[in-house]
């Protein structure tokens, strides 16, 4: 089961307090382990972040220094930096640094939906960037700032922008946020409904190297580029999962070829570098709230079909994801895919499904199967289910 996955949920489970410290801490971690901007900027910032976390601990109990403060953002679990120590939660199985003091996945996945996240370097450019995108479609006041917004909230504003354009660029728009995360300008200016919704962007600093980039050979989106001593970049996929499978490499310069990447798992497939210059690319969040499970519904789909099922992908909108049928049976499935453990997100899913939620199937891919006591326990009394992928395909089979 994958804790950085389980990171929604535990948020939604900390009182006033433990947030404000959580995001005074998120936006520390990032600030120290970037080189972006100016060294007095960057102190600033975390002196700020400090006086943020000194106040979330009110006066029952003691906030330390700054010094250990930071000194603890290395070495010390989530949950242990928060005020009350919050038990039982995955919050305690990940740290914001990893050892050589780089930003860890779980960093990124807090950083996203923070208070304060579009103030840290790095990841900040992504989240200002959705920021905007939301308030072009209509999803926030200019005023208004983005705080703690579930992934249900963007896919929703997103994909409505995309309606507006009639079904076919609805679908032809959303297949191409998840099959081609990363497009050339000139790709990109072929999607007229893609342009006007304006989520493609530059490739950010923190995923490129020597101007250039490289693709996850799983999900084909920018993989996130740190230096090392001796001038060698890791190179490795922000899903940990797709880093597991095999995509992780170290960039190494050479004399005759500028740089080659050579792969440190057993999945040899090398993918090419290509230049910085005339690509945009998806941001963070759109890549973890669309992308991804994109990758499960098409995929789905997919297996569905190959078991002689009739298959309609997004038949509704974002109403769900695939309206399953099998010929000669009045059955059908409404499957609605989720590839992170917020039970938040589905909670408000199911007070906006225009349909009821009675027969709706949430499906969440295996490695989550950890967390379907705690969703079921949130859509009791629904009529609706939730179940892994396998599960469906299995019933989908046996009907």
């Amino acid at each position: 089961m994958s804790a950085v996955a389980g990171t929604a949920a535990a948020v939604q489970e900390l009182d006033g307090d433990q947030l404000a410290a959580l995001d005074a801490c998120v936006v520390a971690a990032l600030a120290l382990s970037s080189t972006e901007g100016e060294a007095q900027w960057r102190m600033q910032l975390l002196m700020e972040c400090h006086g943020r976390y000194v106040r979330s601990f009110g006066v029952l109990e003691q906030a330390p220094s700054y010094e250990v403060f930071a000194r603890r953002l290395h070495g010390s679990r989530v949950a242990d930096l928060l005020p009350g120590r919050p038990q039982g939660s995955v919050l305690g199985q990940l740290w914001l640094l990893n050892d050589d003091g780089m930003p860890s996945s779980a960093l990124h996945r807090l950083a996203v939906d923070s208070e304060h996240g579009h103030q840290a370097p790095g990841i900040g450019a992504d989240i200002r960037h959705l920021h905007s995108l939301l308030r072009a479609v209509g999803m926030l006041p200019v005023s208004t700032g983005l705080s703690r917004i579930s992934g249900e909230t963007v896919q929703h504003a997103i994909f409505r922008a995309l309606r507006a354009a009639g079904f076919e660029a609805y679908a032809r728009g959303r297949e191409a946020m998840v099959r081609t995360p990363v497009l050339t300008r000139r790709g990109l200016s072929r999607n007229t409904a893609l342009v006007e919704l304006g989520a493609y962007t530059g490739i950010s600093p923190t995923r490129q190297f020597g101007g250039l980039w490289a693709a996850c050979p799983i999900c084909r989106w920018t993989m996130r580029a740190t230096y090392r001593p001796n001038s060698v970049v890791d190179v490795e996929c922000e899903d940990e999962r797709h880093s597991l499978l095999g995509a992780r490499y170290r960039a190494e310069p050479t004399a005759m070829e500028g740089w080659r990447l050579v792969p440190c798992s057993e999945l040899r497939a090398v993918p090419e570098l290509l230049p910085v210059e005339g690509y945009v690319a998806l941001p963070y969040a759109l890549w973890l709230w669309v992308t991804l499970p994109g990758l499960l519904e098409v995929e789905l789909r997919d297996r569905l079909v190959a078991l002689g099922a009739e298959v309609r992908l997004w038949p509704f909108g974002d109403a769900y994801d695939l309206h399953v049928t099998r010929p000669g049976w009045s059955r059908a499935w409404r499957v609605d895919v989720k590839t992170w453990a917020d039970p938040y997100g589905l909670a408000q899913k199911l007070r906006e499904d225009p349909e009821g939620s009675g027969e709706l199937c949430f499906v969440v891919p295996e490695h989550l199967r950890g967390y379907l006591p705690l969703l079921r326990r949130v859509v009791r009394g629904s009529g609706a289910r939730v179940l892994t992928d396998a599960a469906l395909v299995a019933e989908v089979e046996g009907a």
